[in-house]
């Protein structure tokens, strides 16, 4: 029986014929064929987890399932993680008199939870264990390719609205946003918010 994240990174693989990817092959934007945009390419293995998720409801009816984007572990860590490009997002959205509507009308599109809770489903199917996650910690990484807040001084711009006019600002309002998704998830869970090039680092210290 499936009980460990290893041994469930391991059947994943297995099961779905799977190739290990690195984080920036899982941003479309960053993949290999597109070219990586900048020198900080990930080393640390993770599978595609949208393909375990396509290949797992292939042929089932009822409605589909969502996934998150990747699949890995540290020790006895399950690390689910979904990324969320903004970068493209700003420079091709430009009018400042409707970027904040516009940012939030797409972070309002994002369902972590369900993201979450339909990649559990999924691992607990594959597994044929029930309770594969019973003795094992769970961490959902939210990564975005812009840079991120550090030291808390996001909150003190909640109220920018109509103010915003620098890249700075307007990734400071993305910002808010998508962490404030990450309140959708249950309290257990272990929640991480970091920039692209800080993966690596951020599983290494897990």
């Amino acid at each position: 029986m499936i009980q460990t994240p290893a041994e469930l990174y391991i059947k994943l693989i297995s099961d779905f014929n799977l190739s290990e990817r690195i984080l920036c092959d899982l941003h479309k934007p960053c993949n290999k064929s597109n070219g990586h945009r900048c020198g900080s390419v990930m080393t640390y293995p993770i599978i595609d987890f949208d393909e375990v998720k396509t290949e797992y409801q292939r042929g089932k009816s009822g409605n589909p399932k969502s996934s998150v984007d990747g699949f890995t572990y540290k020790n006895q860590l399950c690390c689910f993680v979904e990324l969320k490009g903004w970068a493209d997002f700003l420079a091709f959205h430009t009018n400042p008199d409707r970027l904040q509507m516009e940012i939030e009308e797409q972070a309002d599109k994002y369902d972590l939870n369900k993201k979450l809770m339909d990649s559990l489903f999924i691992c607990r199917e594959v597994s044929e264990n029930a309770d594969i996650f019973k003795d094992a910690s769970i961490a959902f990484i939210l990564v975005t390719d812009i840079d991120v807040d550090e030291d808390g001084t996001m909150e003190l711009y909640s109220d920018l609205m109509g103010l915003a006019e620098t890249s700075s600002d307007w990734q400071m309002i993305c910002n808010r946003e998508l962490k404030d998704k990450l309140l959708s998830l249950p309290s257990d869970i272990s929640t991480y918010y970091i920039k692209c090039q800080n993966f690596d680092e951020t599983i290494s210290k897990l």
